[in-house]
């Protein structure tokens, strides 16, 4: 009986250690938990609190400004070209060198150049044969008239270049086909068929006709032989009231044109009635067809060629045309060539640099060719450079539903710049100097009008004073007012702040739902679901004090189990 009493006593010792156990291990975790909380809070919480701020209306500048990077790249590179079928004996540079003017930068192969001489010649005379073939190709050398009609107006002369006069007036000569020309005025009494008189600035009257009338705007008809073309006319009606005046124009005009050749004569003048197939005008030197021009231009070009090589031969060297660095050379006659290999030298000037920058399509209407530009290359210096905007691509480039443009920068290319450095550029839209602003989070807005407070009352937390404002220019930090504020006045503001968690949560809603440490259950496991220590629910693994464990705690005097080596000592328990 007294060992049963003395078990019942280890028992009861048993379970009070156990509670014992329990209530410092509660103690503990319920400590780490608020000291975890405060200490994750003060470093990544997120708070709803609001603060009180005030600003001061100032008087300063203000500026919108664009922002883009890219890479820098040489400017168009110069070209000089090795002449067909020559080869070079040696080559007196390499690509990075720097070159000058004049400087000598290959020696040719004197054979090769012979042979392209050779050539040269006999294409010339090729062309020659061909050339005299062209000359006997004749075009026309008279104009005609292809209808009956009047001349109105005449104007190629004696001496004049055919195509020079179709530039100018678009024809040679204007034809009346039907008899009339006519005259529009402002006539709200006159009527169609109605009768009037037509006075020209000679003083020549004739009678006329309306002919068609729309709202208060009428024709007049009136012959066409006799008034002159774009002559002033005063129109009067049969009381000699005068209605209007305007210049008389060809009812119903036709142009001849011509293409080529010079006007020997014309056969015709101004007001006579001609007839179909009339001759009007003659021309000479119409013998040039546009086969002979294409000739004598390919052989202008042979002729040139053919003096670069003599020039070449006498020489025996190749000298650059240009100043700058060399970026690319052509290989001698004894080297191998690839598909890659160029025929040319390239020289980039050294002169300039552009960049290529990214601008979006919110700010690409703002931008234009000859804006000014800084630009910043901070590999080789914290200074900016000045820079020009010398063309915008507007055509515009899609990616993931944002559209963005190109504008192309150039600027002077100083010491250290090289092609594929990064850059950025600033580009200032709109500035304004002595302006009244404001933070821009001071600024309030609805549909219709724009705000401030410019009261605060300290005990009720309450902003008064609402005073409307006519705004300006803003930009991310600061807006413009333009009216209803002054110099020296205070608006206040709430300034909401926030910041990032980091993604931690607390147990039992610290934080966020279905709250958790970082990696898992507190304090070395995981966990999941919405329970919290200790009156909710759990699972993961890591349970107390070590090890692992599964299982489900709830309420706090409802069952609890574990399993493996990381639960309780013991296997599993049951009960209140």
């Amino acid at each position: 009986m007294e060992h049963k009493r003395r078990k019942k006593k280890v028992r009861v010792s048993q379970v009070i250690k156990i509670i014992v156990i329990l209530l410092l291990i509660g103690g503990i975790v319920t400590a780490a938990t608020i000291y975890f909380k405060d200490r994750i809070k003060e470093k990544y919480a997120t708070t709803s609190d609001t603060g009180i701020k005030s600003a001061t209306v100032e008087s300063s500048s203000i500026s919108t400004t664009v922002y883009g990077t890219g890479r820098l790249q040489d400017d168009e590179t110069k070209t000089q070209d090795i002449p067909e079928g020559v080869k070079l004996s040696e080559v007196k540079v390499e690509v990075g060198d720097s070159v000058t003017k004049g400087q000598e930068i290959a020696l040719v192969d004197l054979s090769s150049v012979m042979s392209a001489m050779s050539e040269t010649q006999a294409s010339i005379d090729s062309l020659d044969t061909q050339l005299k073939d062209a000359a006997d190709e004749e075009i026309e050398d008279t104009i005609s008239s292809s209808v009956a009609g009047r001349v109105k107006k005449i104007y190629a002369e004696e001496g004049n270049d055919v195509s020079s006069v179709m530039m100018e007036h678009n024809a040679l000569m204007l034809l009346s086909l039907d008899g009339y020309m006519a005259v529009d005025l402002d006539a709200k009494d006159l009527s169609v068929g109605n009768a009037v008189k037509v006075i020209t600035s000679e003083e020549k009257e004739y009678d006329g006709e309306v002919e068609s009338k729309s709202g208060e705007k009428v024709t007049i008809l009136v012959t066409d032989n006799g008034p002159l073309f774009e002559d002033s006319v005063t129109v009067k009606d049969a009381e000699d009231n005068t209605l209007g005046t305007g210049k008389l124009y060809i009812h119903d005009p036709l142009s001849i044109v011509g293409f080529a050749g010079t006007i020997k004569s014309c056969e015709v003048s101004e007001n006579t009635k001609v007839t179909s197939g009339k001759k009007l005008f003659k021309l000479e030197d119409t013998s040039y067809t546009a086969n002979y021009e294409k000739l004598l231009s390919q052989r202008t070009e042979l002729e040139e060629s053919l003096l670069t090589l003599v020039e070449l031969y006498r020489e025996g060297s190749i000298y650059s045309d240009y100043e700058g660095t060399v970026r690319a050379v052509p290989p001698t006659a004894d080297e191998e060539t690839t598909e890659e290999t160029t025929s040319t030298f390239s020289v980039c000037p050294d002169k300039k640099m552009t960049i290529s920058v990214s601008i979006d399509e919110t700010d690409i209407l703002s931008l234009s060719v000859g804006q000014q530009v800084d630009v910043s290359v901070t590999s080789i210096s914290e200074d900016t450079f000045k820079g020009v905007i010398t063309a915008i691509d507007k055509s515009g480039e899609n990616s993931s539903g944002v559209t963005a443009y190109t504008a192309t920068v150039e600027l002077d290319k100083v010491e250290g710049m090289l092609s594929g450095m990064s850059a950025s550029a600033s580009i200032t839209i709109e500035s304004v100097d002595n302006t009244l602003i404001i933070p821009l989070d001071a600024l309030k807005q609805t549909s219709s009008t724009a705000y401030v407070y410019t009261s605060y009352d300290e005990e009720t937390g309450a902003l008064g004073g609402m005073t409307e404002v006519e705004t300006g220019l803003s930009n991310s930090s600061y807006v413009e007012i333009k009216s209803g504020l002054k110099e020296g006045d205070v608006v206040y503001y709430q300034e909401k702040k926030s910041s990032n968690m980091g993604g931690f949560t607390f147990p039992g809603g610290f934080g966020g739902d279905g709250g958790s440490f970082p990696g898992g259950s507190f304090p070395g496991g995981s966990g999941s679901g919405n329970g919290g220590f200790p009156g909710g629910s759990g699972s993961g693994s890591g349970g107390f004090p070590g090890g692992s464990g599964s299982g489900s705690r709830s309420g706090s005097g409802g069952s609890r189990s574990g399993s493996g080596n990381g639960g309780f000592p013991g296997g599993s328990r049951s009960g209140s």
